[in-house]
C-alpha cells in the first residue's frame, strides 16, 4: 500500500540523518569540513539504529501492540527510549567531542530534543503525529539555516511541504491519526526547531 511505504521512507527515527544532510548541503561554512560532517552522520546513523532496535525488540516482546504505536497510552516508553538516546549524542557532541562541533549541529540536536520531549508531554493526553513532528522539524531547520543566511530556498521549502502533505495523508488515511493530530505535530515540530536554530539554543 503506497501510504505504508511512504510511512517507511519517511519514518521519523531517517529525518535526522537527512535533516543532517541537508543542513550540510544549505551551508557553505559547514562543507568546509567535511570530516566533521563525516564524525556526525556516523553519530546520527547510530542514534537513528539504536532506538529502530529497541522499538522493535518491545514490539516483539508483546510492549506494543504494532510498530506504528496506535495506541496512545503505549507510546511513552518509546518517546523516553528515543529521547534518551538523543540527549546521550547530545552529551556525547557537546562534553567529550571527537572534533570542534559547529553550533549549527547543536541547534539542530537541541531542536529535536525540544520537541520530542515537548511531544512526551502532549501525548500523555494526546495523541500527536510524530511522523508529522519530524516532517515540520525538517521544514523549521531548513527555513531557520536560510534564514540566517538571507538565502531563500523556495524550491526546496516547496518540496518539503509537499513532500509533509503526502506523509501527513498517508498517516490519516492509515487511520494511524486524526487530523488535528497531524496538524498540531507538523506545528510543533517547525516552531521548536525553528526557534532552537534561530535562537542558538544549543550551545
Amino acid at each position: 500500500m503506497w501510504a505504508t511505504w511512504i510511512s517507511r521512507v519517511f519514518h521519523p527515527l531517517l529525518m535526522p540523518l537527512v535533516t543532517l544532510i541537508m543542513v550540510f548541503a544549505l551551508d557553505p561554512y559547514l562543507q568546509a569540513l567535511p570530516e566533521v560532517f563525516m564524525y556526525m552522520a556516523v553519530v546520527v546513523l547510530v542514534n537513528t539504529l539504536a532506538p529502530a532496535v529497541s522499538i522493535f525488540v518491545l514490539h516483539k516482546r508483546g510492549y506494543l501492540s504494532d510498530l506504528d504505536i496506535r495506541i496512545r497510552k503505549e507510546r511513552t516508553l518509546p518517546f523516553i527510549i528515543v529521547l534518551a538516546y538523543f540527549i546521550m549524542t547530545y552529551a556525547l557532541l557537546v562534553l567529550r567531542p571527537a572534533l570542534y562541533i559547529p553550533l549549527v549541529y547543536l541547534d539542530m540536536w537541541m531542536g529535536l530534543m525540544a520537541s520530542i520531549g515537548l511531544a512526551l508531554i502532549i501525548t500523555r493526553w494526546f495523541k500527536i503525529s510524530m511522523h508529522m513532528l519530524a516532517q515540520g522539524g525538517v521544514l523549521g531547520i531548513a527555513m531557520a539555516v536560510q534564514a540566517m543566511q538571507t538565502v531563500p530556498t523556495w524550491t526546496l521549502n516547496g518540496i518539503l511541504v509537499f513532500i509533509a502533505g503526502w506523509v501527513g495523508f498517508a498517516r490519516i488515511h492509515l487511520n494511524v491519526h486524526r487530523h488535528i493530530e497531524v496538524y498540531i505535530g507538523y506545528l510543533l515540530g517547525f516552531v521548536v526547531c525553528f526557534c532552537a536554530m534561530v535562537f542558538g539554543l544549543g550551545a
